[in-house]
């Protein structure tokens, strides 16, 4: 007997939804992409249990006739196209006629759809790729599709979902870039009966640019536009200043479908890299429109990359105009709110060693000069002392001579009787406080030292820690992903003194801050927490509370390149005293280290 056999339909759907249908925020992908296709103007997308329990998506669009809705379920039946020149000249979103058949054979599903012309509708149930229901019913024109119960017939790729507010986090993510390519839609998002966006139609795409980003950023934003024979580059540009640690505020399309497409991703770095940091990505918005022939839109099972004819030519081409269109740039004074934030220039070295034991976290301190929205207070003691001292463990005496090396290990001690009782020499190139000990020369990097401070006042299980309350709160607006992360992080803020509340949406309102953290704007911290923090489902929560504060501290603190007046000076060294763990900031680095007159004599040849 032969071993190789054709699979039956329910299984071959099986198959071929697990490459098209990999979790919730690709059947509401799909199911937008026809809508789109359909000629609606308007689309309401409705969710239940991040997508698992059930997904709704209703337009009204051009509709099926009853022949065409049941032909719509079976695998690669398509309106699309008819022959390979059609293929090759695709104009629409979808054209494979594999996602309804996929997406029904892995939930239970209904269709119910009607023409403009037709005096009914048609109703179609399938469940797991059996169809169970086919009858005519009453309904307006535009079609609707359930799809209830998602991998009900697949446990274990039901395992593999995320939380809700992952998986939400990801359609979000999807609902906003299909809506971004398409302004003149009506596209609303609801959860559990929440509307979460609700973009009426703009009259042009700064209009959408504006909704889906926000007024503020949108204001900022340079648009641009250059046509060619073969090749129209449109969209806007954020200013240097405003810049991202991921790639998520990169909405690139080709001839209107949302692309990941490295070439391009690398002409926007590559226009941008005199002017942003290595590692860093603006803030940008990219339309290419490009002969259907001269790219390939077929190289993906779920169209996410295209392939160029020319890769070469376009790459330099997006990397001209946007190169030019940045020249004469000047930026605003004003500091970034909400959506973006300024820049910091960061080490690249990784920590030796973390403060909590099994970590090793990413080291993100600000070094070198600092950013204007970062002024330093006028009153720095203020800063530093304003937070109540916990009660921690005082550094213990040394005696006789010693020398801490750069590896700054946790468990040496301050020199002599403590760094706020011995001589202040200055500061070194604003960035390092020099004392004077008995036995030689004491350095301390004012950054790390403060940034331990606030640390050991943030992570105290001693005392609760206080608040101020902001004379004006701030509303900070979010990507659907940044802003699933500050949901899940809403207890551990509340605990170290943030007061946060959702505004709808993907918006939020700061009302307070920790009373220690109040040298920096509240909406960038929060930023920069969100950008610096890792973690996943699986994070414990106190490795997650540990990040939070860490990276709360280190953007709080006193920058490297800021000049200190001896006072401040004082108050930062009877603060860092006080502290149970002098020797590192929190991230593991050194804070402090000591040439004795010995070594200050063998550089000198002198022994």
């Amino acid at each position: 007997m032969g071993k190789i056999r054709i699979l039956p339909d329910n299984l071959s759907n099986q198959i071929a939804a697990g490459e098209v249908v990999e979790r919730p925020a690709a059947v509401v992908k799909e199911l937008l992409e026809n809508s789109i296709d359909a000629g609606s103007l308007k689309i309401h997308v409705a969710l239940a249990q991040g997508g698992r329990k059930e997904i709704r998506v209703v337009d009204n669009g051009a509709g099926m006739s009853h022949d065409d809705a049941l032909l719509a379920i079976e695998r690669h039946a398509t309106s699309k196209i008819k022959d390979l020149q059609d293929l090759q000249a695709i104009q629409s979103l979808g054209f494979r006629g594999e996602a309804l058949p996929s997406i029904a054979s892995v939930s239970r599903f209904e269709l119910v759809t009607r023409e403009e012309d037709s005096l009914s509708g048609t109703l179609i149930r399938v469940e797991g790729g059996i169809l169970r229901d086919a009858r005519e019913t009453g309904c307006p024109r535009g079609t609707m599709v359930t799809v209830r119960d998602l991998f009900y017939n697949i446990p274990a790729r039901r395992k593999f979902l995320r939380t809700v507010d992952t998986e939400m986090a990801h359609i979000g993510d999807q609902f906003l870039r299909l809506a971004m390519a398409h302004p003149q839609i009506h596209f609303q998002l609801i959860h559990q009966d929440r509307t979460l966006y609700d973009f009426s139609p703009a009259r042009s795409p700064e209009g959408r640019v504006g909704q889906i980003l926000g007024s503020d950023l949108s204001a900022r934003m340079i648009p641009f536009g250059v046509e060619g024979s073969s090749l129209v580059l449109r969209g806007f540009l954020g200013p240097p200043e405003l810049q991202r640690s991921n790639a998520q505020s990169l909405f690139l399309y080709v001839n209107t479908r949302p692309v990941w497409e490295r070439m391009l991703t690398r002409a926007i770095l590559g226009a941008y890299e005199a002017v942003i940091p290595k590692g860093k990505y603006p803030v940008v918005v990219l339309f290419v429109e490009i002969p259907h022939a001269l790219v390939d839109i077929n190289v993906h099972p779920t169209k996410r990359e295209v392939r160029f004819r020319d890769p070469s030519e376009i790459l330099e081409r997006v990397r001209a105009v946007i190169f030019s269109s940045l020249e004469g740039y000047r930026p605003s004074n004003e500091p970034a709110r909400g959506f973006i934030r300024p820049p910091l220039m960061r080490e690249d070295q990784r920590p030796p060693s973390s403060a909590f034991p099994g970590q090793n976290e990413r080291l993100s301190r600000p070094v070198g000069d600092v950013h204007a929205s970062f002024a330093p207070s006028p009153h720095i003691a203020t800063q530093v002392s304003a937070f109540p001292h916990p009660a921690l463990v005082q550094p213990q005496e040394t005696t006789g001579e010693g020398v801490v090396d750069t590896a700054g290990q946790p468990g040496f001690s301050c020199p002599g009787p403590g760094f706020s009782r011995l001589p202040l020499i200055g500061q070194l190139g604003n960035a390092y406080v020099l004392l004077e000990a008995p036995d030689g020369l004491v350095l301390i990097d004012q950054h790390a030292a403060h940034e331990r401070i606030l640390y050991d006042r943030l992570s105290s299980g001693t005392e609760s820690v206080s608040s101020q309350r902001l004379l004006r709160s701030v509303v900070l607006q979010l990507l659907p992903r940044e802003a699933a992360k500050l949901r899940r992080w809403m207890d551990e803020l509340g605990r170290i003194g943030f007061e946060i509340e959702s505004f709808g949406g993907d918006s939020f309102v700061i009302a307070a801050v920790p009373a220690v953290l109040t040298g920096c704007p509240p909406d960038i911290l929060i930023r920069e927490m969100l950008d610096d923090a890792h973690e996943d489902d699986k994070t414990p929560r106190w490795n997650l509370m540990a990040n939070l504060v860490k990276t709360a501290a280190c953007h709080s603190a006193v920058r490297a390149g800021q000049k200190l007046k001896p006072d401040e000076i004082r108050f930062l060294l009877e603060d860092l005293d006080k502290t149970a763990m002098p020797a590192t900031c929190p991230h593991g680095r050194p804070l402090w280290l000591k040439l004795t007159h010995a070594d200050i004599a063998r550089l000198f040849h002198r022994t």
